[in-house]
């Protein structure tokens, strides 16, 4: 939202759209301008805009009117709540329309780009968030009034896509905007924005980076559809735990029986929250004894360097219908750092199951990091995380201060996020300790009272406004856009290295790592 509050001079309705849209994520419409002024217009010295969207999908005029909304003979009246009548000097519609065309005839001239202009996606509509009104007129349509009970029924995330697909369908050869498009837009109406707001919209241009190149990464799963054992091999970040389950489900199309299991209880949880996995069994491996011989006719490990020991292959060759010689399985594994963090990996039983000549297919997109938490977790861990193209985000922060100055640094990057409008419960605190044993806990106690320890078994998220803690094992496996992750300096190097390996690669767009140094130097 810009700006971050409402006006004094907003109406009660004004006040609980801002609240509405400010808690709004919606796909297409990065950024919301709250009384946005234009100099220009064809009837009135000042046209004022009550909410305007504008993202990739072009700009959108919103007229907002509290109150009952009453049309008798082409004549516009509100009720408000004492059952007083106004009434409005014009159309709410005509108003929106008259804005919107005001609008583009300013931007015309204040981008000094005309041809930006006309191939952006311009379009209005009303928002009347007390009143059932649903008049029929040639004048509108449907979706350019959003009334309270679309509001109710819908939400406002269906209502403006159905808004914002109506203008896009309208001819002129208008189309989607750059992230640059945006921008310039962004400078020419709020020059005066502060522009540390950029950061999240920075995260947000990244995010939809790694989602089109999760989708590139099941090239591999066409490419080996017809191999009956294979081995995925990628680091943290490439993808695995997703084409594991994409796997699942097409295999599943065949009527084939399919086992999917990890050894993280807390990973197959998330496995199971997946959408459509329908006749797919995905259990823990420790439930994986409890099935008979030759139960499934598919086994798909995720995390398999959890599992790779010959107890375990001993388990998965009786379940498996021909066995691990002759049966169908895919392991996904990771042979950097994650080895003993939890689980057991043998070379032995590598050895032995390689021994059945699987297909190996190395994973080398990283879908997850960008480049420089990609670059961070590298240097850090002489680990092999692929290459990523997402393009940059934020540099990782390193602070390794003694613990009183650290925490202090915690607490002022938390409140940095918190000012640029970052949804908290996109944040995750990681520790090798407990909530109680970790640095976090020192937090002044405006924080810790909106740390929320994860039930990750439920895949509860933190609430809103609030931060998520979880240990670095239990997070094993699954992601955060941002994350904090406290070094443990008393661990081995091993299990130093693995912590790191594993809380670094958590992050997908920006991370802070927090050394606590008793000798208080800085880095």
């Amino acid at each position: 939202m810009i700006p971050e509050s409402v006006h004094s001079g907003a109406s009660r309705a004004e006040q609980e759209i801002f609240s509405q849209l400010a808690a709004l994520e919606v796909t297409g419409w990065e950024y919301a301008l709250h009384s946005t002024n234009l100099p220009e217009h064809d009837r009135k010295r000042v046209c004022e805009i009550d909410f305007l969207l504008l993202g990739e999908r072009g700009l959108l005029v919103l007229e907002a009117k509290g109150g009952e909304i009453l049309l008798k003979k082409d004549v516009w009246h509100t009720r408000d709540l004492k059952g007083n009548r106004h009434r409005l000097k014009e159309s709410p519609l005509d108003q929106a329309q008259t804005s919107m065309f005001a609008l583009a005839k300013v931007l015309r001239r204040i981008t000094a780009d005309p041809e930006l202009v006309e191939r952006t996606v311009f379009g209005y509509g009303v928002v009347f968030p007390d009143s059932e009104f649903d008049a029929v007129s040639v004048e509108w349509t449907p979706e350019m009034v959003i009334n309270s009970i679309r509001l109710a029924s819908e939400g406002w995330a269906d209502c403006l896509d159905r808004l914002g697909a109506f203008w896009e369908g309208k001819p002129g050869n208008r189309g989607p905007l750059s992230a640059d498009d945006v921008e310039r837009y962004l400078n020419a109406l709020r020059p005066d924005f502060d522009r540390v707001l950029s950061l999240r919209r920075l995260d947000d241009m990244v995010e939809k980076e790694l989602v089109a190149l999760t989708r590139s990464q099941y090239k591999a799963l066409d490419q080996h559809r017809r191999n009956p054992r294979l081995v995925f091999e990628g680091g943290a970040g490439t993808g695995k735990t997703m084409l594991a389950v994409e796997m699942c489900r097409r295999v599943r199309d065949s009527g084939e029986r399919i086992l999917l299991t990890c050894h993280s209880h807390i990973l197959a949880a998330f496995i199971r929250s997946q959408q459509d996995l329908d006749g797919i069994t995905a259990v823990p491996f420790d439930e994986v004894s409890t099935f008979g011989a030759d139960t499934f006719d598919m086994v798909v490990v995720d995390e398999a360097q959890d599992v790779i020991n010959e107890h375990s292959l001993d388990v998965l060759d009786s379940a498996l219908f021909g066995g691990l010689a002759d049966g169908r399985w895919a392991f996904f594994l990771d042979s950097n750092n994650q080895r003993g963090l939890v689980g057991r990996y043998e070379d032995r039983a590598k050895a032995r199951l390689d021994s059945h000549r699987p297909t190996f297919v190395d994973l080398m997109d990283n879908c997850r990091n960008t480049i420089e938490i990609v670059r961070a977790t590298q240097e850090r861990t002489g680990a092999d995380l692929g290459v990523t193209t997402a393009g940059h985000g934020r540099e990782v922060v390193v602070v390794e201060e003694e613990r009183d100055k650290a925490i202090i640094a915690v607490a002022a990057a938390l409140a940095e996020l918190e000012e640029h409008g970052v949804p908290l419960e996109q944040v995750v605190l990681l520790s090798p300790h407990d909530l109680a044993a970790s640095i976090f806990v020192g937090l002044p106690v405006e924080w810790l009272e909106r740390v929320d320890v994860l039930d990750l078994m439920r895949m509860r998220r933190p609430g809103r406004g609030r931060v998520g803690f979880a240990r670095i094992a239990d997070f094993k496996g699954l992601e955060s856009r941002y994350a904090f992750l406290e070094v443990d300096a008393a661990a081995d190097e091993q299990a130093a290295r693995a912590q790191l390996y594993v809380g670094m690669t958590r992050a997908k767009a920006a991370l802070w790592v927090v050394k606590p140094d008793a000798s208080g130097a800085d880095q």
